[in-house]
């Protein structure tokens, strides 16, 4: 027989690897620094614990100070073991000292700091006697994942710049999310640490160089529905700045297909963190009516795109829509050009030329087609641009050209101000709302009256009769409607995964995806223009009649 090998040349991490592995065989075993945990306690020392005093001199005379956790900073250990909260707030918002560098990307970086949690539920038991959460945080990004130090007894942590909280994750795909979960700790080897809640960061659309600090509630999972009217688990707070390669780099990495990538861990406690890390605590592969009833409300969800797409289009029609554009204008006297801002509906004029040119000309239907995907996509980016909340606008259409044609980003870092343009984000907010809660409540008169019409109908069957028509099972299980109702959940999930990327294209969640697709409808749009489609449907069309439905067809059936 024949043995096929495939090897390379071991990197310094991978003999790193091997040296800890051979040093564990004699010794006790070694935990990676990553997934090491550092500043836990145990029940009866978080009792005995004092976490709390009121400050007996120095400028902070008479004020309550707190234990700072995991511990004081080591080059100012004496003045930093007890503070203020204001000082421990202030301090948490330094810049971080030690980062830890991770991943085999090479399209750019993302600098990651944990700042600190709030309204965390109780995990421990014993929370009257002091003993609460001993929060850490882990983050997964695509090859690798990182834990920060627990922050032991505390509902609302800070992590300081000091401890281990800062990452700088190297990126290998522009739509690789940053997975966030809060864990209360466990020091117990056999017991698994507690889940708290999670949340994944898209970061398509943050821009580069750009400082962010963010605060993005817990909840259970983020794949179904089960936020509607639940409320979050606390909430996490992040700084966040990415260092990208020039963009044009960025947009062909799409082109290649996503490599699968590994996340290897000593035990099954660690693989039980990552994994609810990644996907949360709702396993939607297992039969459950809660599963489908989240699936359903994920599909009521995707009306937000209906409503969407159906107020673009009557917008379309009515010519409502009005796009901004900036045309020199000649001054005569004085022989110079001013620069006039013009609005005009230019989607209603192009929608106008084009059907008129359809019409009269069949053939450019096939060119059309594209186009029009290309153009639904620029217009949701458009209106999407124009949305008054900064943290909900995209990477424009034009943007992405302009960075493909020079190579490099085409703007500098974004800065939002506090409470920017509030006022019409409410107003946008609440019009927006008041229009989903009237479809809503019209989709649920709607289900109202056909209840109704069944219940009227399945009426008059039971009055013709005494009949038997109930369905009965053969085959035995505790619960009977899981050999009905477990194909629906598998086919809702693939339906809900198919609009999820469908939506994400549309809406510009993964801008670069969307880019690609309108950039190659219209080349598409482009080409078959020129192509005479008439000449080609005749001749395909007589070609299969005469090969197909001729006499000599009786050959082939010898």
């Amino acid at each position: 027989g024949k043995v096929a090998l495939r090897v390379r040349r071991a990197t310094e991490d991978d003999i790193d690897f091997m040296e800890k592995y051979e040093r564990s065989k004699n010794k006790k075993r070694e935990v990676p620094t990553l997934l090491q945990l550092k500043g836990g306690k145990g029940t009866i020392a978080s009792v005995t614990t004092v976490y709390k005093k009121k400050a007996k001199e120095g400028p902070d005379q008479g004020k309550e100070i707190y234990l700072v956790r995991p511990g004081p900073d080591p080059k100012r250990k004496d003045s930093t073991t007890w503070l203020t909260k204001e000082k421990i707030e202030e301090e948490s918002m330094a810049e971080s000292r030690n980062w830890i560098d991770i991943g085999s990307g090479n399209l750019g970086k993302i600098f990651l700091e944990i700042i600190g949690c709030d309204g965390l539920p109780n995990m421990d038991t014993g929370g009257a006697f002091g003993n609460k959460t001993d929060a850490f945080v882990s983050i997964v990004h695509e090859d690798c994942m990182a834990r920060t130090d627990v922050i032991a007894d505390t509902l609302s942590p800070r992590f300081m710049p000091w401890s281990q909280r800062a990452f700088i994750f190297n990126m290998m795909r522009t739509s690789s999310q940053l997975f966030l979960a809060v864990f209360d700790s466990d020091s117990n080897p056999f017991s698994q640490h507690d889940f708290i809640g999670r949340v994944s960061v898209d970061l398509s659309n943050f821009r580069n160089n750009t400082v962010y600090i963010l605060i993005y509630n817990l909840y259970k999972t983020a794949k179904c529905e089960p936020r509607r009217g639940a409320a979050p688990l606390g909430s996490i707070k992040i700084r966040l700045r990415l260092e990208l390669e020039d963009e044009r780099t960025l947009l062909l990495s799409n082109f290649e297909l996503p490599a699968s990538v590994y996340v290897n861990v000593e035990s099954k406690k660690d693989f039980n963190v990552i994994h609810k890390t990644v996907v949360g605590n709702v396993d939607l592969k297992r039969y459950g009516l809660g599963n489908i009833n989240s699936y359903v409300n994920e599909l009521w969800s995707y009306l937000v795109v209906y409503y969407f797409l159906e107020d673009a289009f009557v917008g379309l029609l009515l010519w409502r829509g009005r796009s901004n554009l900036t045309l020199p204008v000649p001054r005569i006297p004085s022989f110079t050009v001013q620069w006039k801002h013009l609005t005009f509906p230019l989607h209603s004029i192009a929608a106008f030329l084009i059907a008129i040119s359809v019409v009269e000309n069949p053939d450019l239907l096939p060119s059309v087609s594209f186009g029009c995907i290309g153009w639904l996509l620029v217009a949701t980016s458009e209106k999407r641009s124009k949305n008054p909340n900064p943290w909900i606008r995209s990477k424009s259409f034009g943007y992405f050209l302009l960075s493909l044609i020079l190579g490099k980003h085409t703007t500098g870092p974004q800065s939002i101000e506090p409470n920017e343009n509030v006022d019409a984000i409410e107003a946008n907010s609440t019009s927006w709302m008041k229009r989903v809660k009237d479809a809503e409540e019209k989709a649920n008169q709607r289900a109202i009256e056909y209840a109704k019409e069944q219940e009227e109908y399945w009426s008059e069957i039971e009055s013709l009769g005494d009949g038997d028509i109930s369905t009965k099972a053969g085959l035995f299980t505790i619960d009977p409607t899981r050999v009905y109702l477990y194909p629906v959940q598998e086919w809702l999930g693939i339906i809900c995964d198919i609009l999820r990327v469908v939506r994400n294209v549309i809406v510009w969640e993964e801008p670069h995806y969307s880019f690609i697709i309108a950039f190659g409808s219209f080349i598409l749009a482009f080409v078959l223009y020129f192509l005479p489609w008439g000449y080609l449907i005749k001749w395909t069309l007589r070609v299969v009649a005469w090969v197909i439905f001729g006499p000599w067809m009786m050959l082939a059936d010898k």
